[in-house]
């Protein structure tokens, strides 16, 4: 297909004008179709005339008919129209059923998320969603995500939107037996991938973070279970561990606790597709509900 010279195509105001008129036989009819006055269709045929230099339209008693030169053009013109019509038709229907992907934090699927979706799909059964859960130690790839969830504030991302999600308690937690230890300095800590922020947090509770026993569980998807099952100390949001809190398989520490765990959504700047914003704004409404 040659390149488009555009600066030698007629502004597509005028184009689109002309195209209805000679559709529907009129500037009356074209008016009603593009919204605008008889006037204004009139108007914009006529400065498509002065820029061809080609007369297209001509009156017929009270309406217009097209010229030879006019129903050349008004073939191709409505062919073109159409095209880009149906065009834009099939991408809105495509990203109406496009599924919905977002990366998250290790564990907030499964401890936030999960026990909730059925409500979303009852509602919109039509608009899939799926997680990537992990570190989310980098940027959120638009390329690959429609949004994120992330622990952190919103100057973290200056370069995109946040919107606020929930706030809860970070807590250090272990297994009963190694809660029951003499000297919380000998409790073996797995600090998963923020190993120095959590040092600092432990510092904080008033240990010697560069004494601990530090234990390294190799996924960060098994720290929890790991911590139940006493093999070391971790660092969590209470919304995550709260039901192992409930049933008594973790303990909370009896340390100095950290700043609240505030997790926000990621959004890219510029538009967000409608299912985006609707299973969003799902979310944000019911995490609300149990704050």
């Amino acid at each position: 297909m040659p390149e488009i010279d555009w600066r030698q195509l007629p502004p597509l105001a005028s184009l689109r004008a002309f195209e209805a008129t000679a559709r529907l036989n009129g500037f009356s009819a074209a008016a009603r179709s593009l919204n605008v006055t008889p006037a204004a269709v009139a108007q914009q045929v006529r400065a498509l005339e002065t820029d061809l230099s080609i007369k297209l339209v001509k009156r017929d008693g009270r309406g217009v008919v097209l010229t030879a030169a006019g129903r050349q053009l008004a073939s191709p013109l409505r062919e073109a129209f159409s095209q880009l019509a149906n065009g834009v038709e099939q991408l809105r229907a495509t990203e109406q059923t496009r599924g919905i992907k977002a990366t998250t934090t290790t564990y907030i699927v499964d401890a936030v998320i999960a026990p909730k979706i059925w409500s979303f799909w009852k509602k919109h059964p039509d608009i899939p969603v799926t997680f990537a859960p992990g570190a989310c130690l980098a940027p959120v790839d638009f390329e690959g995500f429609d949004f994120g969830i992330r622990v952190g504030a919103p100057e973290d991302w200056p370069d995109y939107q946040s919107e606020f999600l929930l706030e809860c308690e970070t807590i250090l937690a272990a297994s009963p037996e190694l809660a029951a230890s003499d000297d919380p300095q000998n409790i073996p800590w797995m600090l998963g991938d923020k190993e120095k922020i959590n040092k600092q947090t432990i510092r904080n509770a008033g240990l010697d973070a560069d004494r601990i026993v530090r234990r390294d569980i190799g996924d960060l998807s098994l720290e929890i279970e790991a911590a139940k099952q006493g093999v070391g100390a971790i660092i969590a949001a209470e919304v995550v561990i709260r039901r192992f809190l409930e049933d008594g398989s973790l303990v909370k520490l009896d340390l100095k606790s950290p700043p609240n765990s505030v997790y926000h959504v990621i959004l890219p700047n510029g538009p967000i597709r409608p299912s985006v914003r609707t299973f969003v704004d799902w979310l944000k409404a019911s995490l609300a509900e149990d704050a």
